[in-house]
């Protein structure tokens, strides 16, 4: 706890609880009636709302993750499930889903790192990078996105960005980069590229050393695209 907590210490930390859903094949539709009438049962009421994305790419292409919270753990002290709801979500949604690898399997909790966040906002899709960052390394990462935060925002950067780190239930080692986008044509590269944004900021050279870096500190980047789906979801 110490080791997690030093480095990120925050008096509020903004957490969210979720768990990733994959469908049996062919039952996808049967599997989102089944969410749009637990919704409408029980998540429904202030503190209860629930966001539904969708899997566009990678491996996990086509399952589905539901995230709650957004306040600070209290709030998972306070949130009491609804009478009745593990009997609805196991009538009306185990039996159309798969059973998932055990890396992504059970709750999981992250928590916003807000000072490593720029610009961010609710939009239909999103990119995330997911890095798996080697232990003892957390501190450079930490400071290669400290760079590239603080050059972003001195160059007035429009790229939106939030950064989340695990805190329970998965790898702890384990850093969200999720990037807001309208449209899979956002992924087109940018006239001024990041690299040069960079030096620009920092200084020539600054960017291949953060490259090193960055290899260095973390073993593993992972990408995918996801879809909000406001249709199976009840925050506004």
């Amino acid at each position: 706890m110490f080791f997690c907590g030093a480095l990120y210490a925050q008096d509020k930390p903004t957490v969210y609880r979720g768990v990733y859903i994959k469908p049996k094949a062919g039952m996808a539709q049967k599997l989102e009636d089944g969410f749009k009438d637990h919704n409408k049962k029980f998540h429904t009421k202030e503190g209860l709302e629930v966001t539904t994305f969708q899997m566009m790419s990678g491996p996990k292409m086509g399952w589905y993750l539901r995230i709650m919270g957004g306040s600070d753990w209290e709030y998972f002290d306070k949130s009491k499930e609804p009478d009745n709801d593990a009997e609805h979500w196991a009538k009306h949604i185990s039996p159309y889903a798969d059973s998932v690898p055990t890396e992504f399997a059970g709750q999981f909790y992250a928590v916003l790192l807000s000072d490593l966040t720029h610009n961010y906002e609710s939009t239909s899709m999103s990119r995330v990078f997911t890095d798996y960052v080697r232990p003892g390394m957390a501190g450079s990462y930490y400071n290669i996105l400290t760079k590239w935060k603080t050059a972003e925002e001195k160059t007035d950067s429009e790229e939106r960005f939030a950064v989340y780190r695990m805190a329970d239930g998965g790898d702890v080692n384990q850093y969200a980069i999720i990037y807001a986008i309208d449209g899979w044509s956002d992924l087109n590269p940018r006239s001024t590229g990041l690299g040069a944004r960079i030096d620009k900021v920092h200084g020539e050279g600054t960017m291949e050393k953060m490259l090193k870096d960055f290899s260095e500190s973390v073993k593993k980047r992972t990408s995918e695209v996801r879809l909000r789906r406001p249709d199976l979801s009840t925050v506004k």
